[in-house]
Order: C-alpha cells, then structure tokens, then sequence
C-alpha cells in the first residue's frame, strides 16, 4: 500500500571538517555479520505475533503480521515450504508480502481448549533467510481490546473503537487487464478528534493491497479517504487466477497515521475477485538465450574493456570460442556478483552512479539461464559487429594536457619485503591552471601495490605539510578521476608533485617509472566548484583490531565544518577487508545510509562516483560515520592467514579502514541555492510521473 505498505525513506541530501577524537569503538561480531543497515531490496521477512484475543463463545483467536524488512521490495511467496502453518500449512496467512511492518493483518482461530502449552508456528523463507514465530495463549500476549489505546480514564475506559467496516466489489469476476471497481462504506465513533478541535474527528482512510493471487494489481488510487463513511477505487489484474484483496480502513489513530504502538483503531476487509483469460508466457516458455544474441552485446557493453587480448585480464570474452570453455565459471562470478567488479550493496543507500558496471539481477539471471541451457552459441548473423580497444596503455581520462614523470626509475627486486618511497616530479607550469581530470598510471602495474601523489606549491600558506597537500590516488582497479561539469582542481604555476610510492615484491625484478596525467580546463576558465580529496579512518590507528579467526567491526567518524557536495566515495581497506557502510548523521540525529560496499575485494579499489542528481548535499554540522567489517577467518579467501593478529599497517598483510572522498565545499547561499533547486527538479519528476500513471488508467 502507498502509505501503510510504502514507507517513505528520508534522503539526507545535504559534509566535511574535523576528525572527531573519542568517538571511535571496536565490536566482535559473529561469523557473516555485517553492520546493519537499512536495504532496499533481499531481505527476509519477519513473522510476527501480535498477541491473542477471545472470543464470546470461550474461543480464541491469535493475531498474526509480519515485518518485511525491505524498504521497496514487496514479496510473494505462495502458501507451501516458503509460507506455511504447523499444524496447518494453510491457516489464511497473507502470499503478499508489502514494505515494512504490518500489524494484526490475520488470525488463526483456535477453540477455547486449545492448551496454554500448545502452539501454532508460523514459517516464512525468503530470500534464503528463513523465519518462524509461534503463536501460544501466554497471558503477556492477551489484547484487551477496552483497554488498548490512551486516553481512557475510570469514567470512560474505551477510549476509541475501531471502524466498522463492509467491503465491496461490484462483480466477483473480472477478465485480465478489465477494472473493477471496489467500495468501502464505514461508521466510527468520531474518535480520536483532529488536532486542534475538540469536536471535529480525525476520519477515516482505507488503503487497499493485494493478500493473495498469481499477478500484480494495479489500484487507481490505492489510499483514499471516506467522505460521508464511504470511498471508492478500481483494481486492474496483471494475471488470471483467485485473488483477495485487502483494504485497511484507519479511524486516525491506526498504523496509517504512524502509531504502531497499540491494537487499534484500524479494520481490515478482505475481498475476493476471480479473474479470468489466458495467461501470459512464462520466463521458462521464452526462448533460450543464446550468446550472439543476447549475452555477446551484454558482454561488450560490461566486460569486453578489460577481457580482451592484451590486457592483464585472465582470458579474453570477446568471441564464443573464447567465451565457451569459460561458461561455467562466468556464470559462478556473475551470479555471486564478482564480476564485473562493482562491489556496492545495491540494496542499500545511493543507487546512481556515474561509472556504474554493474549487471542488473535481469542481466544477471539472463547470464545464468544461458549458461544453464547448455551456453548455446546462436545465429552468426546475430553477433554485434566487433569492437575496436585502445592500448591498455593508454590514458583512460583521455589524451593528458601535462603529464609528470617520477624524476628517477625504481627497481624492484624478485622477492623481499614491501618497500615505500618517495620520488618527485616537476610540474613545468609557468601559470595557474585549473585540472579538469587526473590519472596515475604505473609502467609496470604488477609491482605497485598503491600511490598517493601531493602537491607541494612554491608559496603554500603557512602550516601546510612539508610533503605537501593530497592530490591523487591510484590503487589497483582504479583508473583516474574526472570532474563534474564546472568542478575542477587549482594546480600553481611552480608545484612539484610528491610520488608516495608503495611497491612489493612479484617474483621478478622489475622496474617502474609511475606518471601523473592531467587534463586542464581552458585556460583563462574558472570553474565554479573547487574538489578536493580528502580521506579519513578510524583514528587513532592503534585501535584497528583484528583478532585470529574472527570477524570485527571498528567505526570511523568526520565532523563537517562548512556545507559540502559529495562526488565520489572509495573504500580503502586490505586482504581481510569485508565491507564497509558509508553514512551521514543529520543535523537532527537521523542516520541516512550513502552508501555500502557488501563484498570488498582488494584487488579492485574502485572509487564510485555518484551521479549529479543524487550527490549528497550536506550541510555544516553533518557527522560522516564509517563502519567497516573485517573477516579474519578461513572464509575469507584473500586471508594470507586466519591464525595471525592483524592490526594497522602498511604492507598488505596489516590492514586499513579508510575512506577517499571528492568532496566540493560550498558556502551557505550555494548550499541553499542546489538543495533548493534539486527539490525542485524531484518535485517536478514527481509531478510528471504522477500525470504519466493517471494517464495510463
């Protein structure tokens, strides 16, 4: 349901100053756990038992809801292994499953001998997360009906009744994709009162879903209020079949006007439709994919830029010959969401990203059914024309306007310990420029773990370091950085760059002459927006823990000194990296989750760069908060050794929390001014797609 059924999460669209001391914890966790958070999308869902309440011939009946702990995913699940009753199976229990937590949505009746010992146990498996609840007759689960709400006293202790409710529809049977209409009529006892008048109720609200059937059902106006004690609505079905519908029916003081606390005031009506016509086909009925057809194009579109020949990718996926002896395994990577490297938790926090790689679940599942159907090869005819692919070589960002060599060529040794260093570079400006984009590229990538190039300007202000002030970086997996339009970075006339070189060992001597690239803007161009890069961790450094064969959570956090615009995020962690949450505490204590990273794999340090609609916009006094997982246990594959203490460090047998930001720093009118302007544009999409809707019915 729109209201009841959709619970709205609030986005915190508004970044950066201090580190805040003391405010820093560490916690053991279970095997598989991760800080929780709030998801989208693949989560469980909860059965719930709301308590029991009896009836005038002695029996009684147990209430029964349920918390789906998705914020937009609403869950079918048929009455069978996944949904079922013991004893029973089928008790009338819901198969649709709507957003978050719904209360007293049925009841099992039993009669009035049922034992206080016995039960009856309610099973849902969703998601592969199987959950039961047993309903008893404890006295601490009895719902006293008369006595459930406040606002009752000795002169009048039932504060509020519920509606009384008769639901309609004005014909039991209905053809696929036809309306029919549903009618709800209600009496209440005028309580509670609106607020602000003492005579006047709150009223009533129906919101209607589907409870059960095969399809999807379309409402025209899914919550509506009763005028004069009736209110009206249509339902479409996407598919034939018996289907119940349920309209909830709220006085004021229900879960449609937020209070989960009590047993009232709200009723539920059920109502049956049965509709007919034939059904559609089947995904098992559709044609096979085939690899020209289907997965060559998903393919060059995702994977071709790295897995062509070349490169440092294992195999080339470019043609079906190369593609075939690897099928089992692309499906294995695809379907546990390895490849391609993307290794945000879709389900949580920001969903658009400018450099978004990822495969959709429609593309993964596309993937998995090709390689289950044998990984048929198709029609020739159907094979996309074949790419051209640049040098991997070559700049990523594009043609460099400077690049800045290391003054010296490092050698590396075949075997030893890590070794750090720094080399220098001369920028040659001569005039102020403003950078546009950047990228590190390493000769010889095989030996260099990471680099953090510095900037040391000719005339820096007093108190900035000797080393000079964080530029770029360049881990593995990461391939550059371009600005947003009008965003850019000041470069002086005179800086020096500073290589913090980070080499280790690779079985062979070899050699590296690592370079910056730089793309200017147009000289004579300002940009309006001044980036900087910034990084903070879970100081002080002594405080990352990681015991043998466990799993442990530490916390990072950043106060904001002046308002922000948040570009890009980039986790930074080593081998027994797990996963890391990236949110905001607001102004008013809320917590709005950025972004997640679910599976971090140190082979790739991508930095995710947030699309310009939805980049944060954070205002001073925002407390950034970084939660990050390690997995110090067999189970990581990546652990160099579960028996080992890990701790903070360098090389990459230690470990890391840190996160890599771009952020634009913004003075109190612009802040005012983009949130301003991006509430306009949501309200105007909002508006539009609400026209769009009314269109189609």
């Amino acid at each position: 349901m729109a209201g009841r059924f959709s619970r709205t999460v609030a986005a915190a669209i508004a970044v950066c100053g201090l580190l805040v001391p003391g405010l820093l914890q560490a916690q053991a966790l279970t095997a598989g756990a991760i800080a929780p958070t709030r998801h989208w999308t693949g989560q469980g869902i909860a059965p719930v038992y709301e308590g029991f309440d009896v009836n005038q011939d002695g029996s009684y009946n147990l209430w029964f809801g349920y918390m789906n702990r998705n914020f937009e995913e609403a869950v079918d699940v048929p009455v069978g292994p996944d949904n079922k009753f013991d004893p029973g199976t089928d008790r009338g229990q819901p198969t649709h499953f709507d957003v978050r937590r719904h209360k007293d949505i049925f009841k099992v009746t039993v009669p009035k001998d049922f034992s206080p010992s016995a039960k009856v146990v309610w099973t849902l498996n969703v998601h592969g997360q199987a959950m039961s609840v047993a309903g008893t007759l404890g006295r601490q689960w009895q719902i006293d009906r008369l006595r459930t709400t406040r606002g009752g006293n000795v002169n009048d202790i039932n504060s509020n009744l519920p509606p009384v409710v008769d639901a309609k529809a004005d014909t039991a049977s209905v053809a696929t994709g036809r309306a029919v209409t549903v009618n709800v009529s209600a009496t209440d006892d005028g309580r509670p009162k609106k607020r602000g008048s003492p005579t006047e109720p709150a009223g009533m609200v129906v919101e209607w879903a589907k409870y059960r059937g095969p399809g999807t059902v379309t409402f025209a106006t899914a919550k509506l209020p009763l005028r004069d004690g009736k209110a009206s609505t249509t339902a479409t079905f996407s598919e034939p079949g018996d289907y119940t519908l349920i309209g909830v029916v709220d006085d004021g003081s229900g879960e449609l006007s937020g209070d989960f606390g009590y047993h009232c005031c709200w009723t539920n009506a059920m109502l049956n439709v049965t509709v007919t016509g034939a059904k559609g086909p089947s995904a098992a009925a559709a044609a096979a994919p085939t690899f020209t057809k289907n997965i060559a194009p998903l393919f060059q579109e995702k994977c071709t830029s790295c897995h062509h020949a070349g490169t440092v990718a294992p195999m080339s996926l470019t043609t079906y010959d190369e593609v075939r002896p690897w099928a089992r395994s692309i499906r294995s990577r695809v379907a546990n969401r390895e490849m391609p490297p993307w290794h945000l938790d879709k389900s949580v926090g920001i969903r658009k990203y400018k450099n978004d790689l990822s495969l959709t679940d429609d593309e993964i599942a596309l993937v998995t059914r090709w390689a289950d159907a044998g990984a048929p090869a198709g029609n020739p005819a159907d094979m996309p024309p074949p790419q051209k692919f640049t040098s991997e070589d070559a700049w990523h960002i594009g043609k460099p306007d400077l690049v800045v060599k290391m003054d010296g060529t490092h050698k590396m040794y075949a075997n030893g310990p890590d070794w750090w260093i720094d080399y220098f570079g001369d920028t040659g400006l001569t005039e102020d420029r403003w950078i546009k984009a950047m990228e590190v590229k390493p000769s010889t990538r095989k030996i260099v773990h990471h680099v953090v190039t510095y900037v040391i300007e000719p005339d820096a202000p007093a108190g900035t370091p000797a080393g000079g002030v964080t530029l770029h970086e360049y881990a593995v997996g990461k391939y550059g950085d371009t600005f947003n339009d009008n965003t850019g970075r000041l470069l002086k006339a005179g800086s020096k760059i500073r290589f913090d070189m980070h080499y280790f060992a690779s079985g062979e001597a070899l050699t590296d002459q690592t370079e910056l690239g730089i793309i200017f803007y147009p000289k004579g161009y300002t940009p309006k927006y001044d980036v900087r890069s910034i990084s903070f961790r879970n100081l002080p450094n002594d405080e990352l823990e990681i015991p043998p064969n466990s799993i442990v959570r530490h916390d990072g956090y950043l106060r904001l000194t002046r308002p922000v615009r948040l570009d890009a995020f980039q986790p930074h962690m080593h081998m027994r990296g797990k996963a890391m949450t990236f949110e905001a505490i607001n102004l008013d204590n809320t917590v709005t989750v950025l972004s997640a990273v679910d599976h971090f794999d140190f082979g790739w340090h991508i930095s995710y760069l947030y699309a310009d609609d939805v980049a944060p916009l954070l205002p001073a006094g925002t407390i950034l908060h970084m939660t990050g997982v390690h997995d110090n246990t067999a189970a990581n594959k990546k652990n160099p050794d579960p028996a080992m203490w890990a701790g903070y460090g360098e090389r990459s047998v230690d470990d890391m929390l840190q996160v890599w930001l771009n952020v634009v720093y913004l003075d109190e009118p612009e802040y005012n001014r983009l949130v301003a302007e991006r509430k306009a544009k949501q309200a105007s999409r909002t508006s539009t797609n609400q026209q769009q809707q009314q269109q189609q019915q």
